[in-house]
């Protein structure tokens, strides 16, 4: 539709070879209050088609009987390949063959009008009702189309990014505890292929190492019944044997219509840090027991006095040298643990930031808002420029090539920092779309 004067103009196709209905459906038109009609005739149906084709209509009014073709003839015709319509169209029929037009609603047509007098009088009156309704329902459709179209656009791109983080995401039954109805592709890391997990009720409850499950079942019994959040550590068993520790952490997913949906979580493996953290408790046992030991030397020979400052000036630098190594110790570890997240940047075709989780931005040092849509080999990398290649994230997205290694990144602020990353080329349809950056400071 556009704009004449000062009322939105539709442009009407109005194809019937009677000039007295004509002119009656023209002067029905020109009777609307808010809209002015531009009114396109064709006395044939051949005629009718090629304006169809030629002008921008909004809407067609059709008579059944044409001198060249029947209502269904020229439906058929006007129609595109997938069968659909490309604009509404209302039937004008004669009172004695209504259901003629019903047949032709069936094939497409949006609606009818009787020609001539009814028993309400001139039913030519209810003619712009019509079209606008035909117009209002035409446009709903394509809003719903779009809709679909966008909707199916974003499950792509985010589905994609899922299935190219390092975590296991999933979504379980809110019904049958414990069954999945989806499991990312990465669950492979254990041995299994998602199919595997997605049989029977259990999920992951049955690979879950014995004396773990009691806790995890305790864990998920809760999260079920009180639909708060679920966040659970244990040890699942791989299809090797092998144990790994994993952080289960899940929500339920809620409609405001239909009310609780499922439970949506993420697998995250902390092996490393377990081992980290055990390695740490032994250091710092350890440390206690030599400090114990100068502890009971010295109250040992506390009695001697003449040796009692000398040797207790010993015992006390040994302490301080102890403490200080404790204290470095639990520095390093605690370092250690601080830098287990990893960063995570998506990037897409043409090496811009459509993802950046808060590891990533910390750092960095950027905001949000900064880095979204922000080049990130420029931003990373400001010495690639000219030279792609050098890029961590250039044979990901250009070649489909995965590439680990380490680099030196470029903070905000103007400083540099040492990491290892890994860059995996993010594809949909086989066909490379972005990349997944993965970064872990090494220093």
């Amino acid at each position: 539709m556009s704009e004449l004067s000062n009322k939105p103009t539709i442009r009407l196709l109005l194809v019937e070879d009677d000039q007295i209905d004509r002119m009656a459906c023209k002067r029905a038109l020109a009777q609307h209050d808010d809209y002015e009609f531009m009114v396109f005739e064709a006395e044939t149906g051949n005629q009718g088609l090629k304006l169809a084709r030629e002008e921008r209509i909004d809407c067609v009014l059709l008579d059944f009987h044409l001198p060249d073709l029947t209502g269904v003839e020229f439906l058929s015709e006007l129609a595109e390949a997938s069968g659909e319509l490309p604009m509404p169209v209302v039937m004008l029929t004669g009172s004695d063959n209504a259901m003629v037009a019903v047949d032709a609603m069936k094939l497409g047509a949006r609606d009818y009008v009787v020609k001539g007098s009814d028993a309400s009088g001139d039913a030519m009156q209810w003619l712009p009702a019509v079209v606008m309704r035909a117009l209002r329902e035409q446009q709903a459709i394509l809003d719903k189309t779009e809709a679909l179209a966008q909707l199916r656009e974003a499950e792509a791109k985010y589905r994609s990014l899922v299935e190219q983080m390092p975590a296991i995401t999933y979504i379980a039954s809110l019904d049958t505890p414990g069954q999945l109805l989806y499991v990312s592709p990465q669950i492979r890391q254990l041995g299994f292929a998602p199919e595997a997990w997605l049989e029977g009720t259990e999920g992951f409850l049955k690979q879950i190492h014995a004396e773990d499950r009691e806790t995890a079942i305790e864990a998920y019994a809760a999260t079920y019944e009180h639909h708060t959040p679920l966040r659970c550590e244990y040890r699942l068993i791989a299809h090797s044997g092998q144990a790994r520790w994993f952080l289960d952490e899940a929500n339920v997913v809620r409609d405001e219509n239909r009310g609780a949906l499922c439970l949506q979580g993420i697998l995250v493996d902390i092996t490393q840090d377990k081992e980290n953290a055990r390695e740490l408790y032994y250091y710092r046992r350890r440390l206690e027991e030599l400090v114990a030991q100068r502890t009971e030397q010295l109250e040992k020979q506390s009695g001697i006095l003449e040796s009692a400052n000398a040797r207790m000036d010993h015992e006390l630098c040994e302490r301080k040298r102890a403490e200080a190594a404790l204290r470095a110790s639990e520095a390093r570890f605690r370092m250690l643990l601080e830098s287990a997240g990893e960063g995570i940047i998506g990037v897409d075709g043409k090496g811009l930031c459509t993802f950046v989780n808060p590891a990533a931005l910390a750092m960095l040092g950027y905001e949000q808002a900064e880095m979204q849509g922000r080049e990130v080999c420029a931003t990373i990398h400001p010495g690639a420029a000219g030279n792609d290649e050098q890029c961590c994230t250039y044979h990901a997205f250009h070649n489909g090539i995965a590439r680990r290694g380490s680099d030196t990144f470029h903070r905000r602020d103007g400083g540099v920092f040492s990491a290892e990353y890994s860059a995996h080329p993010m594809q949909v349809d086989g066909k490379v779309v972005g990349a997944v950056l993965i970064i872990r400071a090494s220093g």
